[in-house]
């Protein structure tokens, strides 16, 4: 059954691929960043950051024109935002309990406003808003690839990894599943657990990555890491930006 599914999500990701341009905003590391700590700060999963990076980048990449309003583009993304938890979270959401609410409030949209930029984005996206994020694989990679006692460490590593990925790169440039493999690799490689070439191997046969696409995304996630690394402040917000002690083994832990 998990094997069906885990083909099921591949193929479908592929079929989108073909699909999809690639556009940022001009803004949108601005963007990721406050969206992500906005998560964050809402105790929500990180799989809702990334769908709604996912659906703020496949908008912006069907959108002709540039958005230049600093007011309309925030009003998009904590749009975008708004769906992804709507479509991934069993929250309730009113005004009574909800940071976003707060923002719109402080910022004077209009209900309607609200209401007809969700919309838009909907009908933008053709209401093909439920897309898969590389969370989606990570049970399923977990379960496959590595002894129990290893998961809940490399669960954590990885999903750091991952909020450091979505917040730096447009989340159209690759798959959610190569994304996600190359994040397992870097965490596995970062705690050295586990030899790299085995993983490689299960990698390649279970989800049918391209060698040297999955080596290069690993390589790229590595060094967005290292630069987070060097730019850390002594009191970080963001979770996924949380202080980091490296042993000379090169270990990472998240403290």
């Amino acid at each position: 059954m998990e094997k069906q599914q885990l083909e099921t999500m591949l193929f479908i990701e592929k079929s989108y691929q073909s699909k999809i341009s690639i556009k940022s905003h001009s803004k949108r590391r601005i963007i990721a960043d406050c969206l992500n700590k906005l998560t964050d700060d809402e105790h929500l999963s990180d799989d809702i950051f990334a769908l709604t990076m996912n659906i703020f980048d496949r908008f912006i990449s069907k959108t002709s024109s540039a958005i230049s309003n600093d007011r309309y583009y925030q009003l998009i993304a904590l749009s975008c935002y708004n769906i992804a938890k709507k479509l991934r979270s069993n929250v309730s959401i009113n005004n009574e309990n909800e940071k976003t609410s707060l923002i719109f409030s402080n910022e004077n949209y209009s209900d309607e406003e609200i209401f007809n930029t969700e919309q838009i984005i909907s009908n933008t996206l053709d209401w093909d808003l439920a897309y898969s994020v590389p969370h989606d694989y990570m049970h399923l990679l977990l379960k496959y690839f590595l002894p129990l006692e290893n998961r809940a460490q490399i669960c954590l590593h990885v999903h750091t990894l991952l909020s450091i990925a979505i917040c730096e790169l447009n989340t159209l440039a690759m798959l959610p599943s190569l994304l996600a493999c190359a994040c397992l690799k870097a965490a596995i490689k970062g705690l050295s657990l586990q030899n790299n070439y085995q993983i490689d191997g299960l990698i390649l046969k279970t989800m049918n990555c391209n060698l040297i696409e999955l080596n290069h995304t690993q390589y790229t996630i590595e060094q967005l890491f290292q630069s987070c690394l060097q730019n850390i402040k002594p009191s970080p917000r963001r979770r996924c930006l949380a202080p980091i002690d490296t042993s000379s083994q090169q270990c990472t832990k998240v403290k």
